[in-house]
């Protein structure tokens, strides 16, 4: 199975002061709540793309973090993420890699994935889709467009939680095809 989140935020001193996270965990226990919410929906055969602000710590306590996550770890990088970090986790295994942009597909659609919001990606005006992080669900674009992130999650279904494919499918049956650039639907 594939998962989807984004803006884990391990180690930020103060993501649960601004956020929604402070209904259900404290600032020094945030790091194991991200563990335990993981670990209660990705097993060890479960893929998980990270759409960036993986963490903010220091590299062998965000290895300790991600050690005890299940499942494979893929990360596009986020504002906030260190490129050497990525790249060290990646050589160690920790992660499965890193990128600053990927295409991926979801049910038969392409997805675009990148850490920020962006108005115009690769075959919108067929219908792709864009998932994205940064703006921690306080977002809503026109478009094909999902932030994934743990705090939209929480807007989205009352709880933290990944997104699942077909979470992404089913919000995106409810989402109009948006043309921010030259392409017209009626042009192929």
């Amino acid at each position: 199975m594939k998962f989807f989140t984004s803006d884990l935020h391990i180690s930020h001193a103060n993501i649960c002061k601004f956020t929604n996270r402070k209904l259900f965990t404290s600032q020094e226990l945030h790091d194991q709540w991200l563990v335990e919410l993981h670990n209660k929906q990705v097993t060890s055969s479960d893929l998980v793309f990270i759409l960036g602000d993986l963490s903010f710590g220091k590299y062998e306590h965000t290895k300790e973090i991600l050690q005890a996550m299940q499942g494979q770890k893929i990360a596009i990088k986020g504002n906030h993420d260190n490129e050497q970090h990525l790249s060290k986790l990646a050589k160690e295994g920790i992660i499965q890699g890193w990128k600053l942009y990927d295409e991926i597909t979801i049910q038969e659609t392409k997805a675009c994935l990148f850490h920020f919001p962006i108005l115009a990606w690769n075959k919108q005006h067929y219908g792709s889709w864009h998932l994205f992080g940064h703006s921690h669900g306080s977002l809503t674009p026109p478009g094909k467009c999902l932030d994934v992130g743990l705090d939209s999650s929480y807007n989205l279904f009352g709880e933290h939680k990944y997104f699942t494919e077909q979470d992404i499918a089913d919000i995106m049956q409810t989402k109009e095809i948006y043309i921010a650039e030259q392409h017209r639907q009626d042009r192929s």
